[in-house]
């Protein structure tokens, strides 16, 4: 079983406002979500296993680094900066159920607010992991760049979920 988050509460507050209360059982249930099931097909098993047992050999790659590649200097913008965005789209799906006693719950707000309807949450849900896809391009081209043995290429055919092309007429 993976237990592992590759982030913390501080590096997702670093990209996205979360609030401090979140349980911390429910943001890693969400982290680890996101690990598995959006960063583990982007970087393979290989890859993925790798860095979760050896995050001292990843820190450039997870935390971001300017490199230069063919005399151009670019920005990898760090798998944890992926990851935040994909964990914060599920957090805006899903981060106020939770299990009581009495079943699954929708934690409610005090009196003067107003929860946020599903599809809103949806539409942030989507927001962000276009966003985090878009993150994920930029790290793989870092990744292709610097010849990260473990990447397997045709990882990258991994397509952005949301993204849809619809005829007109």
């Amino acid at each position: 079983m993976i237990t592992t988050p590759l982030i913390t509460r501080g590096e997702i507050q670093q990209y996205k406002q979360l609030s401090n209360s979140i349980h911390n059982n429910k943001m890693n249930e969400l982290i680890l979500q996101s690990q598995m099931v959006d960063l583990l097909p982007l970087l393979g098993e290989q890859l993925y296993y790798d860095i979760l047992n050896n995050t001292e050999n990843y820190t450039e790659l997870l935390d971001g680094n300017i490199y230069e590649y063919n005399g151009i200097t670019y920005t990898n913008v760090g798998l944890k900066a992926v990851l935040v965005h994909y964990f914060y789209a599920r957090y805006s799906l899903y981060g106020d159920v939770i299990d009581t006693a009495f079943g699954l719950k929708e934690k409610l707000n005090s009196d003067v607010s107003k929860q946020v309807d599903y599809p809103m949450k949806k539409t942030l849900y989507e927001h962000n992991c276009n966003y985090a896809f878009n993150l994920w391009l930029n790290v793989e081209k870092y990744i292709m760049r610097n010849n990260i043995a473990l990447y397997i290429h045709c990882n990258s055919e991994v397509k952005n979920k949301n993204f849809r092309i619809s005829r007109i007429g």
